[in-house]
């Protein structure tokens, strides 16, 4: 079955000439590069840093997961809707300190200090301290993709997804930013310069009006009602769907965030109830594991794009997804997938195949530069801005995930690395 990517395509293009996004992905020619990440030029260079510290910090005020608070909270379909007492919001069987954000400083003999990011709670926490940190001791921070398999490879026995590929993500990511800064460079140079001039960005959450101010080029809701809320939830699904992209006029891009909690047949039924709407895609509509599902959703629905890996983990993940030709978009997190160095792998495999890559949470300071260096990933997503969380929180919010300008666009920071300075939030 051919699909093809809308990497040629501006943002505001892709609802025009009279095509749904499906068609337009099987129409398009798409690309076929190879599938192998390319070299970096610093590759077997010894940089004459050594690696003398890694310890996870944390910088007030409290990072990014007390910031999507107001996201939690809302009411969305999700995994454990099945079960009565844990229906409506994620909040009320997520667990904050397995979810809490690691923050990783590695430092360098030569004064270059590193940061990187993940989720993972203490689990990750200890994985980085009582692990990898002895593994890193003395090593040479341009030796990322060594670096990276001595870690994945060692952390096999526990590991492989989840918190263990969340620990070595933020330790990749702080390797990337002593790798940008020892060469005074912004990542995204480093990685080979701009595939493009600016990246549109979209929002995440339900307050569609609010978003619109900010000019963003789209809007993804969180969907509130699952198979166990029979026909009733699907007619209120459809309401906010009618009604959201009746705010938004008929060119925005309008996406579904499903949250893992639909099955086959609902994903199948909604998406013909939806098709009056023109929904740009449904995001992650079945658990991760059911790679034959996301075929079969990916086959029989025409509508719209199928979208989904923002829990998967590694290439190896996303190469049993590609193998069940299970979707039409790649979501991994560059926060939880691996880090830097393992996104650019899965999105040379999405290139292969003519796939985009949009990454989940790819407006945030890393994101960024993944996003500018990457021909096949057109497009960033923003977590939508509240007004509730205070100014100070706020205040850092924006500086981990830009605001788009008023054409509702973003682009990385010109600054060293991945261009986010912790000194004034660290004790």
């Amino acid at each position: 079955m051919k699909r093809r990517t809308f990497l040629q395509a501006s943002a505001t293009g892709l609802t025009a000439a009279g095509l749904n996004p499906k068609q337009r992905l099987k129409a398009s020619p798409g690309l076929r590069p190879s599938g192998l990440a390319p070299a970096l030029p610093f590759q077997g260079v010894s940089s004459g840093l050594r690696i003398t510290g890694v310890r996870v910090v944390d910088p007030k005020p409290p990072s990014a997961e007390n910031f999507w608070a107001w996201l939690q909270n809302t009411i969305i379909a999700n995994p454990m809707s099945i079960y009565p007492k844990y229906k409506q919001q994620r909040s009320s069987w997520r667990s904050d300190k397995m979810r809490a954000a690691v923050w990783v400083e590695i430092t360098t003999n030569k004064g270059i200090t590193g940061y990187g990011k993940s989720e993972g709670g203490g689990a990750a926490r200890y994985i980085v301290e009582e692990h990898f940190a002895r593994l890193l001791d003395n090593e040479d921070p341009f030796d990322v993709e060594r670096l990276w398999d001595v870690m994945f490879r060692s952390s096999l026995p526990y590991g492989r997804k989840g918190v263990a590929i969340m620990a070595i993500s933020a330790v990749d990511l702080a390797l990337w930013d002593i790798i940008g800064k020892a060469h005074n460079e912004p990542v995204y140079k480093v990685l080979g310069g701009k595939t493009k001039d600016k990246i549109p960005a979209y929002a995440t959450g339900n307050d569609v009006e609010n978003y619109l101010k900010f000019g963003y080029h789209g809007v993804k809701l969180a969907v509130p009602y699952g198979p166990a809320d029979g026909v009733e939830g699907m007619r209120q699904n459809e309401e906010l769907v009618k009604q959201s992209r009746a705010t938004m006029g008929p060119d925005l891009m309008l996406m579904l965030d499903c949250y893992m909690a639909w099955d086959v047949p609902y994903t199948i039924a909604m998406a013909r109830r939806l098709e009056p709407y023109n929904v740009h895609w449904i995001e992650e509509s079945l658990i991760p594991d059911d790679y034959r599902g996301y075929g079969q959703i990916t086959r029989e629905i025409d509508s719209t794009l199928i979208a989904t890996g923002e829990h998967e983990y590694t290439r190896w993940g996303f190469q049993l997804l590609l193998d069940h030709d299970g979707a039409d978009v790649l979501q991994p997190d560059i926060n939880w997938c691996g880090g830097l160095t393992e996104i650019r792998r899965i999105a040379a495999m999405a290139a292969g195949r003519g796939l985009p890559v949009i990454p989940h949470q790819g407006g945030t300071v890393w994101g960024l530069h993944f996003l500018m260096a990457t021909p096949n990933a057109p497009l960033a997503e923003s977590i939508g801005p509240s007004q509730r969380i205070d100014e100070e929180r706020r205040s850092f919010m924006r500086a981990v995930t830009p605001l788009p300008d008023a054409s509702g666009h973003v682009v990385p920071s010109e600054r060293p690395g991945f261009g986010l300075d912790l000194t004034p939030y660290l004790g």
